[in-house]
């Protein structure tokens, strides 16, 4: 009898090509490879030329020992991370370039007080600078075209667990309703080749599960006529008018008989679900946002070595060239940074 082949495909993050750079690389850096690598990040238009912030100049002087620059057309003086959302950071270079490594190789984050015993810094430094980052990733994706071809669409409830009393008899019959409000997260995500799972996922906090709201983050994220794939919930309803929409009836089957699924937006939950309750354990409705789209940004990028993933987290870092909504928030020198950045209709709660 003959025998049988079996051909076992690696997964990606046990092959080599995960993995291009680690801590101890690092580690072994000087002081001017680092400084070379944030400058290349900050300046990737110009091939790592410093220039002026102000005034966009690029004759200037250099200061070996402060690190910094002065524009001789405006006098300016700036750094390499002056005037973006590593501004004013009191870490060195190098310790920030670790931490970001850190964070690129977690396939489902870290908390802050992991983050601070890794760079033995305090927990206001480990949750800021983490901050930073999640901010920046949620204020960079939306340098992309519309959503086409296949999008998968589908919502999740997060903090409906109701923690019961210690007593039977101080338990009230029937569901307790959580201390935390109830929060929906709508994930859209465009569909790639067969097979090839999805490379762009968005995510918005929402009241419900409600038309308008779904209607409204559908319409503007995805060109119309596109394939929207979703489940039976009434809330989609409403896209048929300007989009193809196959439904996946999830009270029958999870996958239809031609194939049709929502296991790209399941997928999406499933490690948002394993961040959360494993990592943050509980978010706030202000930042939950936040922790969405840092998931949706690990999913898009499951694909990339280390390397390309903390690099392009640094280059998103240090091209924003406004003032981070975390800078002084132990501080309270400024309001609690609002992370909503859409325009939302009316009845919206956020968008994050």
């Amino acid at each position: 009898m003959p025998s049988k082949n079996y051909t076992h495909q690696q997964h990606f993050l046990l092959s080599a090509k995960a993995r291009s750079l680690s801590i101890p690389q690092i580690a072994e850096w000087d002081e001017e490879t680092v400084f070379k690598a944030f400058r290349d990040m900050r300046w990737t238009k110009t091939g790592g030329e410093p220039y002026c912030p102000k005034c966009g100049s690029v004759d200037h002087y250099f200061s070996q020992g402060r690190r910094q620059w002065r524009c001789k057309d405006c006098g300016h003086t700036f750094s390499v991370t002056s005037g973006t959302w590593l501004h004013s950071t009191n870490l060195p270079l190098k310790t920030v370039l670790i931490a970001i490594a850190l964070l690129a190789d977690e396939a489902k984050g870290i908390s802050a007080c992991q983050l601070m015993r890794y760079l033995d810094v305090q927990y206001k430094t480990a949750f800021t600078l983490y901050h930073k980052l999640r901010s920046a990733l949620l204020a960079t994706r939306y340098d992309q075209p519309a959503m086409k071809g296949e999008v998968q669409a589908d919502g999740a409830y997060i903090n409906p667990y109701a923690r019961p009393a210690n007593k039977a008899e101080d338990r009230p019959h029937g569901n307790r309703k959580s201390s935390m409000p109830e929060t929906c997260i709508l994930v859209l995500r465009q569909a790639g080749d067969k097979g090839d799972g999805a490379f762009r996922t968005l995510t918005y906090v929402i009241d419900t599960e409600n038309a308008e709201d779904v209607r409204y983050h559908v319409e503007d994220n995805v060109q119309a006529g596109s394939t929207i794939v979703s489940d039976e919930h009434p809330a989609y309803g409403d896209l048929e008018v300007n989009f193809e929409r196959v439904v996946v009836n999830h009270s029958v089957c999870y996958c239809g008989p031609a194939g049709e699924n929502t296991n790209q937006a399941e997928s999406f939950f499933a490690r948002f679900r394993r961040m959360f309750k494993g990592q943050i354990h509980k978010a706030s409705r202000e930042y939950l946002g936040l922790y969405a789209n840092e998931v949706a940004y690990r999913e898009d990028t499951r694909r990339w070595d280390n390397g390309r993933i903390a690099f392009d987290m640094m280059r998103r870092m240090l091209t924003l060239e406004e003032e981070s909504p975390f800078r002084g928030y132990w501080s309270r020198t400024k309001v609690k940074p609002a992370v909503a950045t859409d325009d939302e209709p009316a009845g919206l709660a956020a968008a994050a």
